[in-house]
C-alpha cells in the first residue's frame, strides 16, 4: 500500500472511531458504510423508464448488516399499479437464482443415496422424452443438466416459444413442453465437451426431482429448503400475481414490456422462486455453513469441470478485481444477484455477502453494483494517493448544496473531487487563490464523498458527508 493511501485509511479507521474493532454480534453498520452503499445504489438507479426502482442488502458476517432501497415498487394489487416506494423488504422473482436452490435440492438428493449426479438422465426420464425429444449423441448424465455442458439448447432462445409467453404471459406450460422448447433447437455439443447456458437443464432437473421423491418439485422445495431454513418469505407462487409488495418486471424490447404478472409455471425449475434480499443471503449462508448439504456435497457443488467455463453446480464464478466473486444472477424482466465475494478488509474481514434486485431486464449490475461495492468494502481510501497536510478548513460537513475551502494564507491550486471508491468526479484549477472558496455540490447525490485539496504547503484530503 502506497504510503500516503495508507495514512489516509489510517484517517478513516481514526475517524470511524468507537465502530472498530467490530464486535461478533454489531449489526449497524459504521456511517461510512451505510452512507457509501445507499450512494453507490442511488447512482445505479437505471434511467429512461419512470418506474425504475432497485434494492438491496450487503452482510459483513458478524460484522455489520445494511439494506437499502432506492426508486419504485408494487403495492401488491396490480402488475404496474399502484406504485410505492420501494423498500429492502420487498418480494421480487429471484430468476436464476432459483438454479442455486435447485442444484442444493439434487446434491441433498445424493447425500440421501436417492440418486448420483453421475447417473444417466435415462435412469429417470422416459424414453420418449431421451430418445424423439432430446436426442443427445452421447450419455446426458445428471452433472452435465447441473453445469450446463449437456449441449441441450436453451429454451428461452427458441423464438416460437418465447413469442407465445410474451403474446399470453398468463398461459400455463408444462416441463415437457419447456424440455422441447430447448431440444427442439437441436444439440448445441455433445455431451460433457463444451458449456453452453440452458435452462432447459434445470426443467429437466425439476422432472427428476419428480420422479426421485414422488411430490412436485413445488412441494419438494418447500418442504425440503424452504420450511427446515425458516425461509419464510420464499415461496413458488400458486398464481401469476404476487399479493404482497414486491419489485416489478419490466422489460425494454422496443417498448417497455411489463412481465410482473406471469404464469408460475413459464419459470418452473429455473426461475419460479419468489424471495427477498434477506431470505436470499440467509439461505447462501446456510449452505456455505453445511447446515443443508454436508461439507463434500459443498465441495462436489464448488467443482469446476475443464469444460464448464467457470460455472460449478448450479453456481457461477466470477473474479472482479482479483476477488473472487461466487454466486449467480437472475433475469426474468428484471436483474438479480446473490454473491459471496471473498475479500479479508478492515470493513469486511470475513467477506462479504450481496443481494440485489433491479426492477428491470439488462441493469448494468456489474459496473454498477458489483465492483463499486468490491472496491469501496476492500479499501474505501483507494484512489487517493497524495501527501496529506492539514493546511485547510473545509466546511459545512454534513454539506447539501456548497463546500466551502478556507485558503486564507495559503494558496489553492487545484481541488479534486472523488467518490468513495476512488473515481474522480471533479477537478477545478482555481489558480492560486486564498481567499473563500465555494464549491458547488448540488448535483451529487447524498453520500459519502472525498475532497482533495491542493497548495502549495501539499494536499488537505477530507470526507465530506453530502445529504
Amino acid at each position: 500500500m502506497k504510503a500516503a493511501t495508507r495514512i489516509f485509511f489510517e484517517w478513516i479507521m481514526l475517524l470511524l472511531g468507537p465502530c472498530f474493532p467490530f464486535v461478533a454480534e454489531a449489526q449497524t453498520p459504521p456511517l461510512i458504510v451505510s452512507d457509501s452503499l445507499q450512494s453507490i445504489l442511488n447512482g445505479a438507479l437505471p434511467s429512461g423508464f419512470a418506474q425504475s426502482g432497485c434494492i438491496m442488502r450487503v452482510e459483513s458476517p458478524g460484522q455489520w448488516v445494511w439494506e437499502g432501497a432506492v426508486g419504485s415498487a408494487i403495492a401488491g394489487i396490480t402488475s404496474g399499479e399502484p406504485q410505492t416506494d420501494a423498500t429492502p423488504a420487498h418480494h421480487f422473482r429471484v430468476g436464476s437464482i432459483t438454479k442455486m436452490m435447485v442444484a442444493t435440492c439434487i446434491l441433498k438428493l445424493e447425500e440421501q443415496g436417492m440418486l448420483d449426479i453421475n447417473d444417466a438422465i435415462d435412469d429417470y426420464l422416459s424414453a420418449s422424452l431421451i430418445v424423439d425429444t432430446i436426442q443427445a449423441s452421447d450419455t446426458v448424465r445428471i452433472r452435465h443438466l447441473l453445469n450446463h455442458t449437456s449441449g441441450i439448447a436453451n429454451s428461452a432462445d427458441n423464438p416460437t416459444c418465447q413469442m407465445d409467453v410474451l403474446s399470453d404471459p398468463l398461459g400455463a406450460h408444462t416441463l415437457p413442453e419447456a424440455v422441447y422448447c430447448g431440444a427442439s433447437q437441436g444439440e448445441l455439443a455433445a455431451p460433457g465437451t463444451d458449456w453452453s447456458y440452458s435452462n432447459t437443464n434445470y426443467s429437466l432437473l425439476a422432472m427428476i426431482i419428480e420422479q426421485v421423491t414422488g411430490m412436485s418439485y413445488q412441494q419438494y422445495i418447500t418442504q425440503n429448503l424452504f420450511e427446515p431454513l425458516n425461509l419464510d418469505n420464499t415461496f413458488i407462487p400458486a398464481s401469476p400475481q404476487i399479493t404482497s409488495a414486491h419489485m416489478g418486471c419490466y422489460w425494454d424490447l422496443g417498448t417497455w414490456t411489463d412481465l410482473t404478472v406471469i404464469h408460475p409455471t413459464t419459470y418452473t425449475g429455473w426461475a419460479d422462486v419468489v424471495s427477498t434480499t434477506a431470505d436470499l443471503i440467509k439461505f447462501y449462508k446456510e449452505l456455505k455453513a453445511g447446515n443443508i448439504i454436508n461439507s463434500t456435497q459443498l465441495a462436489t457443488m464448488y467443482t469446476i469441470d475443464a469444460a464448464s467455463f467457470g460455472y460449478g453446480l448450479g453456481l457461477d464464478f466470477w473474479t472482479f478485481s482479483g476477488t473472487d466473486y461466487v454466486g449467480h444472477y437472475g433475469e426474468v424482466a428484471n436483474t438479480s444477484g446473490l454473491f459471496f465475494c471473498d475479500i479479508n478488509s478492515p470493513l469486511a474481514p470475513d467477506g462479504f455477502y450481496i443481494s440485489y434486485n433491479f426492477n428491470v431486464q439488462g441493469a448494468a449490475m456489474q459496473a454498477d453494483i458489483d465492483n463499486p461495492v468490491i472496491q469501496f468494502l476492500r479499501n474505501p481510501s483507494i484512489g487517493i494517493e497524495e501527501n496529506t497536510a492539514s493546511t485547510f478548513r473545509i466546511y459545512p460537513n454534513p454539506a447539501e448544496d456548497v463546500i466551502h475551502i478556507d485558503a486564507s494564507g495559503n494558496p489553492v491550486n487545484e481541488v479534486r473531487l472523488f467518490d468513495v471508491y476512488g473515481k474522480e468526479l471533479n477537478r477545478i484549477d482555481v489558480h492560486g487563490r486564498q481567499d473563500l472558496i465555494a464549491i458547488n455540490i448540488e448535483h451529487l447525490n447524498s453520500g459519502i464523498y472525498l475532497i482533495a485539496v491542493s497548495g502549495n504547503k501539499g494536499i488537505h484530503t477530507q470526507r465530506i458527508l453530502v445529504r
